[in-house]
């Protein structure tokens, strides 16, 4: 089995996070426009946090975000960020 792995000064790391985000209630209300609007929500902050989005998929009530980072990434500080500017925006869209 050959690993994807990425190099830092001193290491080699492969990190995958899998990330599940649901509705309020679990409610249906993802459409697929919906859905690919949180892609573009998601990839705009990609960059700042040094966060590679490998996959965004989900159904009516929840969306699985799949991205790799870097081991120095801040993933508390990324998550929050992908929280509230996804609701603020759809909320207000």
């Amino acid at each position: 089995m050959e690993y994807d792995l990425d190099t830092g000064a001193h290491s080699t790391f492969s990190l995958h996070y899998h990330l599940i985000l649901t509705t309020k209630y679990r409610r249906g209300v993802l459409t697929e426009e919906r859905t690919q609007f949180i892609r573009g929500v998601i990839t705009g902050f990609t960059d700042k946090y040094g966060v590679e989005l490998t996959n965004l998929d989900g159904e009516d009530d929840h969306v699985h975000i799949q991205f790799r980072a870097k081991p120095t990434t801040y993933l508390v500080t990324f998550i929050n960020t992908v929280k509230g500017a996804t609701a603020h925006r759809i909320r207000h869209k």
